[in-house]
C-alpha cells in the first residue's frame, strides 16, 4: 500500500505540470513505483507482469515520444496534429489506470489473506510424489513428436491466411495447446534430470527441448505477432525455474525481455517473412546495423517497425469520439467468443465490439486500458481497471497456493506471461490463450498423476519433491 499512495501522490504532483514534459517524466516514475512494489514480493505474478509491460508501454514510450519527437502515428494514421497537452494528458489517465489496477491488486489480497493462508498451510502438507516412470517419459517425448507434422502441415497448408478462413478463428489457436504439451513435457523431463543426472534423462530432456523449439518455429509461419509463438518459450522459462527456485523473482522476468529487446524489435519490421527467409540474413548485423548497442535499445521504444504504438493509439483513443459504448457487454462477450458465426449471425467481427474508426483501418491497438476506454469513456476505464487487477490478483493467488507440482509450475508460467500481454489484448483474447494453454497441463498432470507406481523411489534426503 505504501508504493500505490507514493505512485497516487507523485501522479497528483504531475496534474498542473500537463503541457510540459515533466509531467510525463512524473507519470513514468509513478508507474515505475507501482512495478517496484510489485517486485518487493520476491515472486513473480501475474498483477506484476501486467504492470511491468505496462510501464513499457505507457511509461518508457511516452518519454521516447517527448525526446525524439515521434509523432508520425498521428499525423500518418490518426490524422491529428498531436502536442505536448495532448501527449501529457493521456500519459497522465494511463498511469492513473495503472494505479487503480494496483489498487485492485492490493483489495483482492487484503480482503483474502486469511483464506489464501488457510491454503497454502493446507497445500503444503501434501504426500510427497513419485518418480514418474520411465514409460511415461517417453509417451510424452512422443506425444512432443506428434505435433510436428501437425504444426507442419498448419503452417504450410494455411500459414498467415489462416485466420482469414471460415474456421480461422478457432483453427489459430491449435498450436496453443500443442504448445502446451510441450511445456508440460520439459517440466516433467527437467525434473527426471534433476533427480537422476544420468546420461539417459539428459538425452532426453535435450531430444524434448528441440522438439519444444521446433514446434514453435513452425508456429511463427501461422501468425505475424512474435507474442503467438515467443509466449511459450517464456512460459516454459518460468515454470522450469519454479523447480529449482522457491521463488522466482522479477530478475528472470525482466533482465531476458531488457536484453533481448533488439531482437524483438527485429522480428516486429520483419513480420511479413517467413521462417526460411529470415534464417537467411544475418540477425545480429541486421539489429546493430550503423547504430551500435545503445542506440539499438533506445530505438526499440520508436513506433516504426515494432509494438511501440499501444500509448499513440492510446493517445489517440482520448481524442476520438466513439459512436457508441458497449460498456460491460466486452466482459459478458468473454465466455461467447467460442459460439460459432452460423449460430450467432450478429457475432461482433474479429471479436471488436467498441467503435475503432480512428485508426482508419489500421491494425493497431490502443491496449487493454484504451478497449476499456473506448468501452464506456475515463470514469468506466478506471472502474475496469480496479475490477481487472482484483480478478488477475484472485488467479495469481490461486496458482500460487496450489499443491506444489507439474501442474502448478505450468500454470505459473502461463498465468504470469499472458498477464503480460494481456496489456495490449482483448479481455477474451487473454482469456482464451490462458484456457487453451491450461487444459492440456491439466489433463497431463491428472494423467501422470494416475498412472505413477504407488510406492515413491525417491530418497528420503531429497528435500523439495515436485509432485504431478
Amino acid at each position: 500500500m505504501p508504493f500505490i499512495f507514493l505512485s497516487f501522490v507523485l501522479l497528483l504532483l504531475s496534474y498542473p505540470m500537463i503541457g510540459s514534459a515533466a509531467a510525463v517524466w512524473l507519470c513514468a516514475f509513478s508507474q515505475l513505483v507501482l512495478f517496484v512494489g510489485e517486485m518487493r514480493k520476491g515472486q513473480v505474478t501475474g498483477s506484476g507482469a501486467f504492470l511491468f509491460m505496462s510501464f513499457l508501454f505507457f511509461g518508457m514510450r511516452p518519454i521516447y515520444l517527448v525526446l525524439e519527437s515521434d509523432y508520425s502515428l498521428f499525423t500518418r494514421i490518426f490524422l491529428i496534429q498531436p502536442d505536448m497537452e495532448l501527449i501529457t494528458s493521456a500519459t497522465w489517465w494511463a498511469t492513473l489506470a495503472a494505479v487503480m489496477f494496483a489498487l485492485g491488486v492490493q483489495c483482492q489480497l487484503k480482503s483474502q489473506v486469511a483464506f489464501w493462508r488457510k491454503r497454502l498451510h493446507r497445500n503444503s502438507l501434501g504426500a510427497m510424489r513419485p518418480v514418474v516412470k520411465s514409460s511415461m517419459v517417453g509417451f510424452l517425448v512422443v506425444l512432443q513428436f506428434a505435433t510436428l507434422p501437425l504444426m507442419y502441415s498448419l503452417a504450410r497448408s494455411a500459414g498467415r491466411t489462416l485466420y482469414g478462413n471460415t474456421m480461422g478463428a478457432y483453427a489459430y489457436d491449435v498450436p496453443v495447446p500443442m504448445q502446451a504439451i510441450h511445456i508440460f513435457a520439459i517440466v516433467v523431463l527437467f525434473e527426471a534430470y534433476l533427480r537422476k543426472k544420468s546420461p539417459g534423462s539428459v538425452l532426453m530432456l535435450v531430444v524434448s527441448s528441440v522438439a519444444f523449439l521446433t514446434f514453435t518455429w513452425l508456429m511463427r509461419d501461422v501468425s505475424n505477432f512474435r507474442g503467438f509463438y515467443l509466449t511459450g518459450v517464456m512460459v516454459a522459462g518460468i515454470a522450469v525455474l519454479t523447480r529449482i527456485k522457491p521463488r522466482v523473482s522479477y530478475v528472470w522476468l525482466i533482465v531476458p525481455i531488457l536484453v533481448a529487446q533488439p531482437f524483438f524489435k527485429y522480428l516486429g519490421e520483419q513480420r511479413g517473412l517467413k521462417n526460411e527467409q529470415i534464417a537467411e540474413v544475418e540477425m545480429t548485423e541486421a539489429i546493430f546495423k550503423d547504430e551500435g548497442l545503445l542506440m539499438a535499445y533506445w530505438r526499440f521504444y520508436q513506433a516504426k517497425g515494432g509494438d511501440m504504438n499501444i500509448f499513440d493509439t492510446f493517445a489517440a483513443a482520448t481524442k476520438s469520439q466513439p459512436a457508441y459504448y458497449p460498456y460491460a457487454l466486452s466482459w459478458l462477450y468473454v465466455p461467447f467468443h467460442w459460439v460459432p458465426r452460423f449460430l450467432w449471425q450478429d457475432k461482433p467481427r474479429r471479436g471488436i465490439l467498441i467503435d475503432m474508426n480512428f485508426t482508419h483501418g489500421a491494425p493497431l491497438s490502443p491496449g487493454l486500458a484504451g478497449f476499456f476506454l473506448l468501452d464506456g469513456g475515463l470514469a468506466w476505464m478506471l472502474l475496469s481497471m480496479l475490477v481487472l487487477g482484483y480478478l488477475i490478483s484472485l488467479v495469481d493467488c490461486y496458482v500460487r497456493t496450489m499443491r506444489r507440482g507439474y501442474l502448478q509450475s505450468c500454470l505459473l508460467g502461463i498465468v504470469v506471461i499472458n498477464a503480460m500481454f494481456l496489456t495490449r489484448f482483448f479481455l477474451w483474447q487473454y482469456f482464451y490463450q490462458m484456457l487453451y494453454a491450461a487444459i492440456p497441463c491439466f489433463v497431463l498432470a491428472w494423467y501422470v498423476t494416475k498412472y505413477q507406481p504407488r510406492k515413491s523411489t525417491v530418497p528420503r534426503n531429497y528435500r523439495r519433491p515436485l509432485s504431478a
